[in-house]
């Protein structure tokens, strides 16, 4: 499988490589030109030099040009320390995080919990029209992270507005670099699948039978999982075993 690491725009090392990944995921939006270097900006047949206002910020929301009367952006980031290093945030199913994850994606974590203990934070970051239509390859300092979604108008959704955030996708920190990356959680459970092989059950008077509370919690847990419906029935007959 195939983890893809989310550039972080205030180091070095960036490539477009990523980029052109998450943009075929679909984390990074169609909308949004995003760019890992100059020659990478020239390559997809930009002009010049880019410099527009004082700070970096290698991207530029190119739905500013056909929505000229919307004078607000709203995007989604990860969420960086004052530090400036990204959120290491615990599994916490009622952060707002989990407005943005789709339920898919919470129930996977749900099942691999003890394969994340720390997942990227994601929130909501508004900018103005300047600041989203905006691009400077030329600035030094401390760049505009990439958007890995953006809000669209959406009565259904909460205060009217729907997160793009891919529904297949989970984040997660590289192991050995701390890097933040994004893959599909669908590859993840066939890489690394329980094992519901069914297994005798314990003679009658043998301990390691399970209390009505952990049966049922168990039972539960397999139902939220995101595993095929065989699945689930292979995996309860064997919980019923226990």
């Amino acid at each position: 499988m195939k983890f893809i690491s989310i550039p972080d725009p205030r180091k070095a090392g960036m490539t477009k490589e990523s980029l052109v990944d998450l943009k075929h995921l679909g984390v990074i939006p169609s909308n949004i030109g995003a760019f890992a270097s100059v020659a990478h900006f020239a390559e997809a047949g930009g002009m010049g030099m880019p410099s527009e206002g004082a700070t970096p910020k290698y991207w530029r929301d190119n739905s500013t040009i056909w929505q000229p009367d919307r004078a607000e952006f709203l995007y989604v980031m990860l969420e960086r320390n004052p530090d400036g290093s990204f959120v290491r945030m615990p599994l916490n199913f009622s952060d707002p995080s989990f407005e943005i994850y789709s339920s898919g994606t919470a129930n996977f974590y749900r099942q691999y919990a003890t394969h994340f203990p720390f997942i990227p934070r994601l929130v909501a970051k508004a900018m103005p029209r300047y600041e989203a239509g905006r691009i400077n390859l030329a600035a030094a300092g401390a760049a505009e992270d990439y958007p890995v979604g953006i809000y669209l108008n959406d009565p259904t959704g909460s205060n009217g507005l729907r997160p793009t955030f891919p529904s297949n996708i989970a984040l997660r920190f590289n192991p050995q670099t701390g890097v933040p990356e994004a893959f599909l959680w669908a590859d993840y459970i066939r890489e690394y699948p329980f094992d519901w092989t069914p297994a005798a059950p314990p003679a009658p008077g043998m301990p390691g039978r399970l209390s009505d509370d952990e049966l049922v919690n168990a039972a539960s847990g397999v139902l939220a999982s995101p595993m095929a419906t065989k699945e689930k029935a292979a995996a309860i007959r064997y919980l019923g075993s226990r």
